[in-house]
């Protein structure tokens, strides 16, 4: 693939995948590169909108909705969609002709989003919502194994906070403005957010670890998987008995190629998103031992990312 980006550019997202907010001089000490080389590459990658670092905040309750429409209506209804601030991800899948999107439901009434907004639309032909459960995975997680296990260990490591599903907490005000500071960019500055939140900068710093630490915000580095070499997103739907669930939702979400794999209350009891090289690599991930404790798959090809973490992806 002609886009795919160099191996130090690569290395250096697998970098910021690992801690999005390390310095530039830790992931030059854990890649073993010069420090004004990484820096320059790093900005670079940041100031061409190529790599993006966000913060995204506990969503508390969420929904997958699947829209199945006309064809020539794919990518205008989900253009649309995406623009709503409530809606977390938006992909156009190719079988069936339907877009699949997350919702933040408290920015929503579903039941009128689902019953009379979405149907309204021209083409909209069904329309399924299905509560998220549990989250095995999201893209706050993924590390697509572009460093070793060394260069992970010297960025740090700290233990996953499960992204909750139960309703968020109530941030007062210095919190609520560290985070929305996060959300218009990951990797501000100490100095920055102490000073949107009127606060000193030690208690900026604390207050931030105290909302990583809580689940209340996490960073999310967004690439377009392509740039990482992976030329194909599937989407998978999975039936499994209850019994199951768990084995089977941590099996996956343990495969580098997953991105995000949920427990979902509805037909399919999974839905996980993967990366992967071509249709060889998606036959293999399908093949895993893992499928073998499920009973049917249902998988689709995404042929359009519209929104992913809470930003609209440009065409």
């Amino acid at each position: 693939m002609d886009d795919v980006l160099s191996e130090l550019d690569r290395r250096i997202v697998g970098a910021l995948q690992v801690d999005g907010r390390a310095p530039w001089s830790s992931v030059a000490r854990a890649l073993d590169e010069p420090l004004r080389t990484v820096a320059r590459r790093g900005r670079v990658l940041l100031e061409s909108g190529m790599l993006s670092v966000v913060g995204l905040r506990n969503l508390g309750p969420t929904c997958v909705i699947e829209i199945t429409c006309k064809p020539s209506r794919l990518e205008s209804l989900a253009e649309e969609l995406a623009q709503h601030p409530g809606v977390v991800y938006v992909f156009v899948l190719a079988n069936p002709s339907s877009v699949l999107v997350e919702v933040h439901e408290q920015m929503f009434d579903l039941g009128t989003m689902t019953l009379s907004v979405i149907p309204a639309y021209a083409g909209v032909l069904e329309v399924s919502a299905t509560p998220v459960l549990h989250y095995f995975k999201t893209n706050a997680d993924w590390q697509p194994g572009l460093l070793t296990a060394a260069e992970t260990s010297m960025l740090g490591s700290r233990a996953r906070v499960e992204e909750s599903t139960a309703p968020p907490e109530r941030l007062d005000a210095a919190d609520s403005a560290i985070v929305q500071a996060l959300e218009r960019d990951g990797r501000a500055g100490i100095a920055e957010l102490a000073e949107l939140a009127g606060v000193t900068e030690p208690t900026a710093r604390k207050r931030l670890a105290d909302l990583d630490a809580r689940g209340a915000v996490a960073a999310r580095v967004l690439i377009d998987p392509h740039l990482l070499g992976f030329g194909i997103e599937t989407c998978v739907r999975i039936d499994c008995v209850p019994g199951e669930v768990r084995a089977v939702g941590e099996a996956i979400a343990d495969l580098p190629e997953s991105r995000y794999v949920a427990e979902l209350l509805g037909e399919h009891s999974l839905i996980a998103h993967f990366a992967a090289d071509d249709l060889p690599h998606v036959r293999r991930l399908l093949h895993e031992e893992w499928t073998t404790r499920v009973g049917r798959l249902h998988p689709a090809l995404v042929t359009r990312v519209v929104k992913r973490s809470g930003r609209i992806i440009a065409a």
